[in-house]
């Protein structure tokens, strides 16, 4: 299937390499670049043809496609585009001299994914894979646009103990209506960001006390295949559900008959099963094995032990509570005593 974007260029020198351009595949990828329209009147005609994706320059100051200055910004254009095709994704791309985290995207809620100029010319191909992710989630989602919200739930693969989880997390239903964008965001931005539901690889071989070498062993990835997440923007990055996987883990522990903590004995359940030894997940304020939590800010495996809760984002609470190491406390520049548990962050202090 061939994918068709649009991309808004705010680029007026002829002698740039336009990123359309590095986009571009025939029969593959086709990316068409073209100006801005000069005026807000002129918006009409861009929405009626904007194919499965719009691409917008995150610097629109340069000459419109009448000559003109462009006198509104891509938030605006965005905005307006996502008001009459709200089935198709709003890409922001950002230039080489751009900040990671730009302004603009925390300013506006209709920018699906940040693309950076310098990422396109060197990993090209992998930039079209992450932007075709984006379209086939939203592509699931429009196929059920109408549909009743257990519709949604349905399409993200969803169990009944995952669908009680899932209305735990702030679903964005109102009225038993839902939006596409909206509902895209919440499975993006609050389900597959935050541990809890969904696991990301780290978190996952963590919490069954593996180190992620020894998760990416095919026999691990074999036992491990029926917990991963295959649902909406499953192809975007992967992640398992966090049910599934204890299950999986605890069936084969008491197959093998081996009681304690996941993250202290499931590798010898693992041993047993396949004759396979897998390395624990250790410790990175002690060195010591086996790790059980991620450490929020290094993202490397900690024991609880070792670490004190942290608050550095509004997560639902039915997600996994965020947690950084001693190491990341008493090295990290990353790390700030305002988002800490106060009575844990004195006992380290003091």
């Amino acid at each position: 299937m061939t994918i068709r974007a649009l991309y808004i260029d705010g680029q007026t020198d002829k002698s740039h390499h336009k990123l359309g351009e590095l986009l571009h595949v025939p029969d593959k990828f086709e990316c068409e670049s073209r100006q801005a329209p000069g005026n807000l009147d002129n918006f009409a005609g861009l929405i009626s043809e904007v194919p499965d994706v719009l691409m917008i320059d995150s610097d629109l100051s340069a000459r419109s496609d009448n000559g003109n200055a462009v006198s509104y910004s891509g938030i605006t254009l965005a905005a307006e585009v996502r008001m009459h095709r709200p089935s198709r994704p709003i890409i922001l791309i950002a230039g080489p001299h751009e900040i990671r985290e730009p302004q603009i995207t925390k300013a506006s809620v209709d920018f699906d994914l940040i693309v950076y100029e310098d990422d396109v010319r060197r990993h090209s191909e992998k930039e079209r894979k992450k932007i075709a992710a984006l379209i086939d989630g939203f592509k699931m989602l429009e196929s059920i646009k109408g549909q009743k919200w257990s519709g949604v739930l349905e399409q993200m693969g969803a169990g009944p103990d995952e669908v009680r989880l899932l209305g735990e997390a702030g679903p964005p239903v109102e009225r038993k209506q839902w939006t596409i964008p909206q509902t895209a965001r919440w499975i993006r931005n609050v389900i597959m960001r935050f541990p809890g539901i969904l696991y990301d690889e780290i978190t996952a071989a963590t919490r069954l006390g593996i180190s992620p070498e020894s998760f990416r062993t095919p026999d691990m990835q074999g036992l491990t295949e029926s917990c991963r997440y295959s649902g909406v923007f499953g192809s975007c990055k992967a992640r398992w559900w966090r049910g599934r996987l204890f299950h999986k883990a605890r069936e084969l522990m008491l197959r093998h008959k081996t009681e304690g903590r996941l993250s202290d004995k499931f590798r010898h359940a693992f041993a047993a099963e396949f004759g396979e030894e897998l390395a624990p997940a250790v410790c990175v304020a002690d060195g010591k094995a086996a790790a059980d939590w991620v450490c929020h800010i290094l993202r490397k495996p900690v024991r609880q032990r070792n670490s004190i809760p942290y608050y550095p984002d509004n997560r639902p609470a039915v997600m996994d509570q965020a947690r950084v190491s001693f190491k990341a406390v008493r090295e990290s520049d990353d790390f700030d005593e305002t988002l800490a548990d106060a009575d844990s962050y004195e006992i380290i202090r003091g």
